[in-house]
C-alpha cells in the first residue's frame, strides 16, 4: 500500500472527532501547498506532517496530561519507522509536527512553517468557527456555546499574529474578519449573549 494511503487509514482509524480528523489534515496539507506555492516545499515530508501532526489527541493515541505535539511527534516517528519511511526525511517531518502548535516556534524548515502556519488559520474564519462549535460539549475547554464564543474571541484576536509569512497573514486578516462579523451578528441577535 502506498505510504499516503496508508496514513489516511491511520487517521480515519484513530478514533478522531470530524473537528481534527482526516478533513482538517487535507485542509491543512492543501492550504500550506496554496500558501507555500512559490516554494518547491518536500511533498512527502508536508503531507506526513499534516497527516500525523494531531494523532497525539486522538483516542487511541492520546495520554493524558501529555502535550498532543509531544506526543505526535512520538506517534508519528513510531508508525514511520514501522513503515520503513526515509530516514532522511524523518527529523523534518517530526520537527513539523512538534512544532505545529500556535504556542509553538515554527519549526525550522519550510514544510514545518507552512505547516504550522495552515494549522493555525484553520482554527479563524468560518471554517474555524464550524470547528469550535462541532466540538461544543465534546472538548473539556468548550462545554458550552458561550465558551466556543469566547474561544472565538480569543482566537480573532491572538492567532493572527502567530502567522510570519505574508501569504499567511493576508489570509489571517480575512479570516478574523470572518470571525468578528460572526460574532458581531450573534451579539445583535441574541441581546448581547443574553439569549445563548
Amino acid at each position: 500500500m502506498e505510504f499516503r494511503q496508508e496514513l489516511i487509514q491511520i487517521v480515519e482509524k484513530s478514533g478522531a472527532h470530524p473537528a481534527w480528523g482526516i478533513k482538517h489534515c487535507f485542509r491543512v496539507y492543501h492550504l500550506a501547498k496554496e500558501l507555500s506555492s512559490h516554494l518547491m516545499l518536500d511533498d512527502e515530508v508536508l503531507f506526513a506532517a499534516a497527516m500525523l501532526h494531531d494523532t497525539g489527541k486522538y483516542p487511541i493515541y492520546a495520554i493524558k496530561n501529555v502535550d498532543h505535539a509531544l506526543r505526535s511527534k512520538g506517534v508519528a516517528a513510531n508508525l514511520l519507522q514501522q513503515m520503513m519511511f526515509s530516514p532522511d526525511k524523518l527529523p523534518l517531518i517530526l520537527d513539523a509536527v512538534e512544532n505545529h502548535m500556535y504556542y509553538s516556534e515554527p519549526g525550522r524548515s519550510d514544510e514545518a512553517v507552512y505547516l504550522r502556519e495552515s494549522d493555525i488559520l484553520d482554527n479563524l474564519g468560518n471554517i474555524g468557527l464550524m470547528r469550535l462549535f462541532s466540538c461544543v460539549g465534546q472538548d473539556e475547554l468548550i462545554q458550552t456555546p458561550e465558551q466556543a464564543l469566547e474561544r472565538a474571541r480569543l482566537f480573532a484576536d491572538a492567532l493572527p499574529d502567530k502567522v510570519s509569512t505574508k501569504s499567511g497573514k493576508r489570509l489571517a486578516i480575512k479570516r478574523r474578519e470572518e470571525t468578528l462579523r460572526f460574532l458581531a451578528g450573534i451579539k445583535r441577535q441574541t441581546a448581547e449573549f443574553a439569549w445563548i
